[in-house]
């Protein structure tokens, strides 16, 4: 039998998920600042990109989270 079952609910799952956007933050996070001083440039295209993707990822966080709360 499968560990989801129809009584348990959806959100309990939600955690995990959660979590794996977290450390996808963090990691880009890292890269980004990594990146800034090995281009000693906060407007290094590199790093604008890293910003971007940073961005998106938190947006795609705070909409989950949202989601999940509702």
């Amino acid at each position: 039998m499968s560990s989801l079952q129809a009584d348990t609910p959806i959100i309990s799952h939600y955690p995990r998920r959660a979590a794996e956007l977290a450390e996808e933050i963090d990691d880009l996070r890292k890269a980004m600042t990594d990146t800034f001083l090995k281009e000693h440039s906060l407007v290094a295209d590199s790093v604008i990109q890293l910003s971007r993707q940073l961005d998106m990822k938190i947006n795609e966080y705070m909409k989950y989270i949202r989601l999940c709360r509702e």
